[in-house]
């Protein structure tokens, strides 16, 4: 994400200060402050009724081409669970239910800057896959065989899921 220069409010440019012990940017004609805040993600770790796990192989970056779980940002009106079955049912059209938060996970990325990843534990309601543009492919796997995961935080959902089942 591109950091602000010019003020939203009056257009001037931002310049650096020192507020609360960070460093931040400043309008120094009206005092509008730039925060930079995490961006929220929600990611689904989702089983079927036979204990295998859904996996999506992305379409696009971040991470191309790579095994992932579903999910993606939360939209300003969502709960970060209704994100998390929203993100489920457009990357894939499985309809599911929370069963248990996994976790909340702050994350850097090139892509995106700063961002709190909050995954939870769904049970998809049936199995009828229907791929969007964002996903190549997707399928339940066994936890025994699951396709390589290379992003760590997916990775680190997968395993803590697993251990806690």
């Amino acid at each position: 994400m591109k950091p602000f220069i010019f003020c939203p409010i009056c257009s001037q440019k931002l310049e650096p200060a020192v507020l609360e012990e960070r460093n931040r940017m400043l309008c120094p004609k009206c005092g509008w402050v730039h925060y930079s805040n995490p961006l929220p993600v929600a990611i689904a770790f989702t089983r079927n009724t036979n204990g295998e796990v859904l996996l999506i192989r992305r379409a696009h970056e971040p991470a191309f081409n790579q095994w992932a779980l579903p999910g993606g940002f939360i939209e300003s009106s969502e709960e970060p669970h209704e994100g998390c079955l929203r993100e489920l049912w457009e990357e894939t059209s499985i309809e599911g239910s929370i069963e248990s938060l996994v976790g909340v996970y702050h994350r850097e990325s090139t892509m995106y800057g700063s961002l709190i990843a909050i995954a939870y534990r769904v049970l998809a309601c049936h199995e009828n896959i229907c791929i969007n543009h964002e996903v190549f492919e997707a399928g339940f796997y066994p936890a025994d065989s699951l396709p390589e995961v290379t992003i760590p935080l997916h990775r680190q959902i997968i395993e803590e899921s697993l251990a806690n089942s």
